[in-house]
């Protein structure tokens, strides 16, 4: 059933038709960058309505039919958070001087802020702790540098991944406090209670949901690249 209901979605955001411009080769960039964002917008929305019926364990990945179970985020993660970092010691691009992501509160590029010399830490969920993006959680693999206003999830237990972090970010939201500067602090993120499947059944949805990221991601880029060539063709019609 997740299957099929996952290539009808898919099936119908190709079939996308939009009317043209005057200039064919600027009308053909207009198409191409309408069929792309539809496709972003498409895969959203597959990936949230996926997450709804996956919460609420009306569908279920084949073999898994044991009861989800209560964890309290103190009993399964140590509880920490980034620390200060300058912008001007992070770098712009990924080098082998600056190997490491830097990751903040930013909501563009998944929070990435830049790459830096060393790291703090390696397979782990970050939320932001602070201001208007307050409560997002995201998983950060491999090893990153997180800055003061990311508050970060360590699990030795197989905790830390996709699913799990997709599946807090649904309810982290919900203990932010919005008075004055909107928060989410570690004490109160320890207590956050959430229900998890298994460990092999986290990583069977974190497979599934990181192929939707990651072609959401490629999708991004084909689209920027269709708005500057499209910027680029009008530059030279207007010259």
């Amino acid at each position: 059933m997740l299957a099929i209901w996952l290539a009808s979605s898919l099936s119908r955001s190709s079939k996308l038709t939009v009317s043209c411009a005057n200039s064919p080769k600027v009308s053909l960039t207009e198409w191409l960058a309408r069929q792309r964002s539809h496709r972003i917008d498409t895969l959203e929305h597959v990936k949230k309505a996926l997450l709804q019926h996956v919460l609420d364990q009306s569908w279920r990945f084949k073999g898994f039919t044991d009861h989800w179970k209560r964890h309290k985020i103190s009993d399964i993660f140590r509880v920490t958070r980034g620390k200060v970092l300058p912008t001007s010691s992070v770098a712009n691009q990924k080098s082998l001087a600056t190997p490491f992501p830097v990751y903040s509160s930013q909501t563009k590029h998944d929070g990435l802020l830049g790459y830096y010399h060393d790291y703090l830490y390696a397979d782990a969920i970050t939320w932001t702790t602070d201001g208007a993006n307050a409560g997002m959680v995201k998983y950060r693999p491999q090893k990153f540098y997180s800055t003061n206003v990311n508050g970060v999830l360590i699990s030795t237990q197989g905790y830390a991944n996709t699913a799990v972090a997709s599946i807090l970010n649904t309810i982290a939201w919900k203990y932010v406090s919005h008075v004055g500067n909107p928060k989410l602090m570690g004490k109160v993120m320890a207590d956050i209670s959430l229900e998890l499947p298994s460990i092999p059944e986290q990583k069977a949805l974190s497979s599934l949901l990181e192929n939707l990221n990651n072609t959401i991601r490629t999708t991004n880029v084909k689209l920027s690249k269709i708005q500057l060539l499209k910027s680029s063709l009008l530059q030279q019609l207007f010259i």
